[in-house]
């Protein structure tokens, strides 16, 4: 079991009897991709967050900065190479993060600017771990500003 491994999956050793070790392969059921970049270090490739963007170009999310970007998809494309040891290690929290402010959502846009998510580029909170907008608004001022029933 020697080679790359696709984007989701990842190699574990298992201990079968007391002195018999087995290499497998597992598979994550995240729907992201997680690389690692030269330049921007450990980014996210998610396709829901590629709304409206041109053929061209990609979002990453930036694990680093916790924010999200547009690049241009031959250039940065090229450099993206599978994340694994430190980088992994180091970054589990933040892609923990990233991964509750994805399914966490209630709705796929901004409830002040109307935006979809997927359209814009977007960070998370660090206070709510909700995902914050280009306008400001995340879990923490949304929820404050919720109406009332009559």
């Amino acid at each position: 079991m020697t080679g790359p491994l696709q984007h989701n999956c990842g190699r574990v050793t298992r201990q079968t009897s007391p002195f018999r070790f087995r290499e497998v392969i597992v598979m994550s059921g995240d729907p992201f991709q997680v690389h690692f970049h030269p330049k921007l270090g450990v980014v996210i490739y998610d396709p829901v967050a590629q709304m409206g963007l041109a053929r061209e170009q990609m979002r990453l999310f930036k694990v680093g900065s916790m924010t999200s970007s547009t690049f241009m998809r031959g250039i940065v494309s090229k450099d993206l190479n599978a994340c694994t040891g430190d980088a992994a290690s180091q970054s589990a929290e933040a892609v923990g993060s990233y991964r509750t402010a994805r399914t966490g959502r209630r709705k796929p846009y901004c409830e002040q600017c109307r935006r979809h998510y997927g359209s814009v580029d977007f960070g998370v909170c660090s206070d709510c771990t909700g995902i914050r907008c280009t306008c400001g608004t995340c879990s923490c001022v949304s929820s404050s500003r919720r109406r009332k029933a009559a």
